[in-house]
């Protein structure tokens, strides 16, 4: 039996451009688009909670006094919830799209399969997640999902791979980054404003403690762990797209199959264990980000081709 870090590449990046705009393609990446949205809709259930809980707690504890504790053990509850049931959900949701991720990549690379992904959907799973074949290209225009990667049809196969597989690392890099820096100003501005209303409503240590803070303190939690792992997901791919990036180009030491496996193990790795981000955030950046992703892939293949004279 082969070892499964054998590969290798196609020919030039033309393969590439053809084959990610296959139905079988399509499909794959429709599929995944649809799984990650479902694992997104069950971190906003669980925010949802937090949220509502949040605005609560100081209402309840300014009107309420003797609510503090009710609203404390409501908190407990849905944290204890959140952190179960739905949590769960959410992690089998993220793990099957980029399962299914990982598939579409494999059919554009010409990449055979490697370690088997015990959350791998069923064909029947994708086909009904993605849809009938017939709207696979209608739905791919209109959610502008044709040509996902930008390679030279005249780079080499590993080149363009390389190309791929960094800009998608890359692109995520950006899109992290500007997610951390906005929940990370929500956050604080969420926690001046509750301090402020307290202060103004003249809220005793006791009723501000016990009414506000105990109720909010999973909220916090949960918002602190989420921004923390987007901080750490970035720098990991960050990591990643600058390895990937140093590569291209490098007569000394040129790109291997190998090298290209060991990549893609590491992007289902990321995908698998990143927090989500929210689809208004994603459509925010995605013009710029995919005009930065054009651009760079650009300029890393004109510096393969001028290495390689």
């Amino acid at each position: 039996m082969p070892d499964s870090n054998d590969y290798t590449p196609p020919a030039t990046g033309a393969t590439v451009l053809r084959r990610q705009n296959e139905l079988d393609a399509l499909r794959f990446l429709i599929a995944q688009k649809r799984m990650y949205s479902l694992a997104k809709r069950w971190v906003s259930l669980r925010w949802f909670g937090m949220l509502v809980i949040g605005l609560f707690a100081p209402v309840a504890a300014v009107i309420w006094p003797q609510s503090s504790v009710v609203v404390g053990s409501i908190a407990g509850a849905w944290l204890f919830l959140g952190r179960t049931l739905l949590m769960q959900a959410q992690k089998k949701s993220t793990e099957q799209a980029a399962a299914v991720q990982e598939q579409f990549d494999f059919y554009v690379y010409e990449m055979p399969s490697g370690t088997p992904r015990p959350k791998l959907p069923s064909i029947e799973d994708v086909c009904i997640a993605a849809g009938p074949d017939s709207d696979l290209v209608a739905t791919a225009k209109r959610e502008e999902m044709l040509g996902w990667y930008v390679v030279a049809d005249d780079d080499p196969g590993e080149v363009a791979v390389a190309i791929a597989q960094r800009s998608n690392a890359a692109y995520s890099y950006r899109l992290l980054r500007f997610t951390g820096v906005i929940w990370s100003v929500v956050a604080v501005l969420w926690a001046a404003a509750l301090t402020t209303i307290c202060v103004t409503a003249g809220l005793t240590l006791v009723t501000f403690l016990l009414g506000v803070i105990l109720p909010l303190l999973p909220a916090f939690l949960d918002v602190t762990e989420y921004i923390v792992g987007i901080v750490r997901s970035a720098r990991d791919r960050e990591a990643l797209y600058r390895d990937i990036e140093t590569r291209i180009g490098n007569k000394d030491e040129p790109i291997t199959g190998t090298n290209l496996r060991v990549w893609q193990e590491s992007l289902f790795e990321l995908r698998r264990d990143t927090p989500t981000v929210p689809d208004f955030i994603y459509r925010l950046q995605r013009r710029k980000n995919e005009a930065a992703m054009k651009a760079a892939a650009g300029q890393l293949s004109k510096r393969a081709r001028q290495e390689s004279e």
